[in-house]
């Protein structure tokens, strides 16, 4: 991706259509799937069953919930962009950045993430190299400690309800042994970033002018060494700053990813009268692992495909089709269309600053 052009539509345009598709195809084959009527046990299509089934008012508060999650959502990663960055972008700006960084992970395979991207969003709207990138690191290190606390919490919970954590079909010791295998993996990557980042980052400034030395990277020499600065510097700057720093961040963490998992749960309660929460975030917690290695958009595909197989046990796959559509539409194609919102006052906004790119 060239540098100061994060969103070139030629090259989004493919994969969008390839995950978007995909998502229809699996709405599609969903909705003429044979399941069974939750109140008669007789068969039935889940289409069949949404035509009859009746709105009312607990549909209606839950589907209030499922708007308040989002904006719950949105509202703790503006506050923790703003608290991360030392204040350095307005409450328009950070609004900003993140549908541009919620959008580039639509746009992107989970498995890539829309990171990279967000680090080009924020160099672009006036951040330093370095800081961009200290902020991206510091960002996904309160995202991983969450995960790394969430987990065995909600589990236990879980558990204690009497639910089994992973789906029928997932209950094998070799699934299990997969998950905490991957569970110690973001341990590992969480404790580097906090070392990289925190602890020691005058190693991380050493070892990035080693690289800048190589043959291999010797062309981009003064860049290497300028951004090294740069991070060296907005490195110390969360090293020293205060737990007021580092509770705020942490706590906007918490409630954006809180209110990403009890998203599904309104969804869930637009169709059924009660369900057990704990568990249904214990399977999300597990899904979001999956989905966090898919090759398409915004694991366009895998999430239709996965959601089924990790509540069918659950609650039945009467209504799957159509969680998953409002699901999606609400965790998924909003950001898209608000992205594409946002995004050409947000290039104009910029560009000035664009200009400078290169000159940090």
């Amino acid at each position: 991706m060239a540098e100061g052009a994060p969103f070139k539509w030629t090259q989004w345009i493919v994969p969008l259509l390839v995950g978007t598709i995909a998502a229809g195809a699996v709405v599609w084959f969903g909705a003429h799937y044979e399941v069974t009527d939750p109140q008669t046990g007789e068969a039935s299509t889940s289409w069949a069953l949404l035509q009859q089934f009746e709105w009312t008012q607990r549909s209606t508060l839950a589907l209030l919930g499922v708007i308040a999650c989002v904006l719950v959502r949105d509202i703790g990663y503006i506050v923790r962009l703003r608290v991360l960055a030392f204040q350095s972008f307005s409450w328009r700006q950070a609004t900003a950045n993140i549908l541009l960084w919620e959008l580039s992970s639509a746009l992107t395979p989970s498995v890539v993430g829309g990171s990279a991207v967000a680090v080009v969003i924020l160099k672009r709207d006036g951040m330093k190299w370095g800081k961009s990138l200290a902020t991206v690191f510091a960002t996904a290190l309160m995202d991983e400690a969450f995960y790394l606390i969430a987990v065995p919490f909600v589990f236990l919970l879980a558990t204690l309800g009497g639910h089994s954590i992973f789906p029928e079909g997932f209950e094998s010791a070799a699934w299990g042994s997969l998950f905490w295998v991957a569970y110690a993996f973001i341990a590992t990557l969480t404790t580097t970033i906090l070392l990289g980042l925190v602890i020691r980052p005058q190693g991380t400034y050493n070892a990035l002018q080693q690289v800048r030395t190589t043959w291999l990277f010797r062309r981009w020499s003064n860049r290497i060494n300028a951004w090294s600065s740069d991070l060296l510097e907005a490195s110390r700057n969360i090293r020293n700053a205060s737990w007021h720093y580092w509770i705020s961040g942490f706590l906007a963490t918490c409630w954006s990813w809180t209110a990403r998992f009890l998203t599904l749960n309104m969804v869930l309660l637009i169709f059924y009268p009660s369900i057990d929460h704990a568990v249904i975030i214990a399977r999300q917690l597990v899904l979001w692992l999956i989905l966090s290695i898919s090759p398409t958009p915004g694991s366009s595909g895998a999430a239709e495909l996965g959601l089924p197989a990790f509540l069918a046990d659950l609650t039945g796959l009467a209504y799957i089709v159509a969680v998953i559509i409002i699901w999606r539409t609400f965790t998924y194609f909003i950001y898209l269309v608000a992205g594409a919102f946002v995004l050409p006052g947000w290039l104009v906004r910029t560009r000035r600053k664009e200009r400078n790119f290169g000159a940090q």
